[in-house]
């Protein structure tokens, strides 16, 4: 491809080659997976969204399931991360809502109480999998590569 000097004008063959090259890369460049941090204390959040912009999602945060509702409505996710104990509404409730609203979408329970208990009613709000704090990152990581593991082609 031509170099086009500073000032020059492209012309329309350049300008198609350009379009061309561009839509060749994005057509070549999987989509970015939305990932959304629900996470009321503030240097975890931002811990969490670090860790998985670095991974190559894209991440929006919120402290409170009103507001993860309300994004998970503009804004599109693959995956929610969900503190269980949120002020106004526990994780569980919020799942429970997320499930009903957006039913493909996966939500991960951050907990504290890993126990059978919280385990259980995680599983019957429809949670993919919890995650006891303090969190290990590389659980998240697997959890996050599982779930967004390219599908197995059917053989020819």
């Amino acid at each position: 491809m031509p170099v086009v000097a500073e000032g020059a004008s492209m012309g329309r063959s350049d300008r198609q080659r350009v379009r061309d090259a561009v839509s060749a890369v994005r057509q070549s460049t999987p989509p970015q997976r939305g990932v959304l941090v629900v996470e009321d204390d503030p240097d975890l959040q931002w811990r969490l969204a670090r860790m998985l912009t670095i991974q190559g999602y894209r991440v929006v945060g919120t402290s409170s399931g009103d507001g993860a509702l309300a994004l998970m409505a503009q804004w599109p996710v693959d995956l929610v991360l969900l503190d269980e104990q949120l002020p106004g509404a526990s994780g569980i409730e919020v799942a429970e809502r997320i499930r009903r609203e957006h039913p493909d979408i996966p939500v991960v329970l951050m907990t504290r109480d890993a126990g059978p208990e919280t385990r259980m009613a995680a599983r019957l709000a429809g949670v993919f999998a919890c995650l006891a704090k303090p969190l290990g990152l590389e659980a998240l990581r697997e959890i996050a590569e599982r779930l967004f593991a390219p599908e197995a082609q059917p053989a020819e």
